[in-house]
């Protein structure tokens, strides 16, 4: 394949299990916008947008956050999604840093409740939060 010929690859979005919008971009595009058509409601679920502090950071350092969201059904304990992200900043001093609106979408039906009688049964989550250095001070010659 000649270097100068790009494959552009297609993005699809699956609104609600019935219409699909192929997303093309050209070469160097960095952005697009675009709007959707009116989609019907696919099912219920849950939405958990939340914010989280990493206290005392190290000024010019990484640090890589992991948020495991769990949930607990059937006496079993089960990842329903994941977030990880770099931050950093360069103050003079540790400072803390602060992930605003991390958002989660929980389909209420991949939830395995016991709860046939209500049609917003209730579930139950755990937010796992993990954050560590991910570049070190150079010229260090510790081990």
């Amino acid at each position: 394949m000649d270097e100068n010929n790009v494959k552009i690859q297609a993005v699809l979005i699956n609104a609600d299990d019935t219409t699909t919008t192929p997303i093309f971009y050209d070469n160097c595009e960095q952005s697009k916008t675009f709007t959707l058509d009116s989609q019907h409601i696919g099912g219920l679920g849950k939405f958990l947008n939340f914010s989280v502090t990493i206290k005392r950071v190290c000024p010019n350092k990484r640090v890589a956050v992991g948020l495991l969201l769990y949930e607990t059904t059937g006496g079993c304990r089960i990842m329903k999604g994941h977030k990880a992200y770099a931050v950093s900043h360069n103050e003079h001093c540790c400072a803390d840093i602060r992930l605003n609106n991390v958002k989660f979408v929980m389909p209420e039906e991949l939830a395995d409740t016991n709860d046939n009688e209500s049609v917003c049964p209730r579930r139950s989550f755990e937010m796992e939060f993990v954050a560590h250095y991910v570049n070190f001070c150079s010229g260090s010659n510790d081990d």
